[in-house]
């Protein structure tokens, strides 16, 4: 138990204890509020719950170990930036005295606007027709389009921007849906108040980059500008030095090797991954920390991975993991 870390990773938490429709993304939702409410107080009974300091100190700069035997150490993180973070989760952390990192894309709540998985998902989802046409090929609207919406987030996480662009207003066209209005996006994601009021009271704030491009899909100037500039953006806002990033996407073909390199020069001491696995103290890079994103649904199985991570880590599969 005191030679490992794991890291749980949460992007949108559903409000509730059932499972409301939501007209964006399915897929960037992990669980509801009692769902997390539950696993956060049997964390907090069980487990060592690291904060972004406890964590430095105890892999980057060796001031103090955290770790102690039989306990398992975990460390909290949700990415993006979307509003039920604060409303929801963080009213939960807060009571609970639980530390927690939130990694936020500064473009998407400095101009309000939702990222192209969302805009994706919500034009498909209004859309009635059977099947639409994009790019000269026919696409079957079943189940609400799910597959289709799966399918196109697959493939639009290696287009440069302007290619996303492009085939959003194609996706719209083609739909006949509207994108949707600025106050429906805005209402989806925190405000800079909100993030201020989160790291006043305990709450890690960190990067997501700038844009929540690729950086596969970027040169080495872009990089350092995108997360330049979302650093400084964060440390205007909370007042506090951001010593962490989360990288856009996070499994390895998405992260370019040399990201480390230039996020370290940039200021940060942490880079967290999407890519599934355990933290092990005897082989561990704090530039390229695993995460566990999937299979967060039930307590039950929260408990499992935080005490024995290795019974999964081999069947990726098996927790269809997100990526955003």
């Amino acid at each position: 138990m005191n030679s490992k870390i794991v890291i749980l990773n949460y992007h949108r938490i559903r409000p509730g204890s059932t499972s409301p429709a939501t007209p964006f993304d399915d897929g960037v939702y992990t669980v509801n509020t009692d769902q997390f409410t539950r696993q956060m107080r049997w964390l907090k009974k069980h487990a060592r719950i690291l904060s972004e300091e406890e964590l430095i100190d105890q892999i980057v700069t060796n001031k103090k170990n955290y770790l102690k035997p039989n306990v398992p150490s975990v460390v909290i993180t949700f990415d993006d930036g979307y509003r039920d973070n604060y409303a929801i989760a963080y009213p939960v952390l807060k009571s609970l005295e639980i530390p927690a990192f939130f990694f936020i894309c500064t473009e998407m709540i400095w101009e309000r606007k939702l990222r192209w998985w969302d805009i994706v998902a919500y034009l498909l989802k209004k859309c009635r027709k059977a099947s639409i046409v994009l790019d000269g090929r026919e696409y079957v609207l079943k189940n609400n389009g799910l597959p289709v919406i799966e399918y196109l987030c697959r493939q639009m996480k290696e287009y440069p921007r302007e290619r996303i662009n492009e085939f959003i207003r194609i996706i719209s066209e083609a739909s006949e849906i509207d994108l949707p209005a600025d106050d429906i996006q805005d209402a989806e994601l925190m405000t800079q108040e909100q993030i201020r009021e989160m790291a006043e009271n305990e709450m890690t704030i960190g990067s997501h980059a700038h844009t929540h491009q690729a950086l596969s899909c970027l040169d080495s100037q872009v990089h350092r500008e995108e997360l330049t500039l979302s650093k400084r953006l964060i440390e205007g806002v909370t007042g506090q030095p951001v010593k962490s990033v989360s990288y856009p996407f996070g499994l390895y073909k998405y992260i370019p090797l040399s990201i480390q390199e230039i996020a370290r020069s940039c200021g940060y001491q942490l880079g967290f991954t999407s890519n599934f696995g355990v933290n092990y103290l005897n082989n561990i890079n704090h530039m390229d920390l695993k995460r566990i994103s999937g299979g967060l649904e039930k307590v039950s199985t929260v408990s499992l991975i935080t005490f024995w991570p290795e019974l999964f880590a081999s069947t990726d599969d098996w927790f269809q993991i997100s990526q955003k």
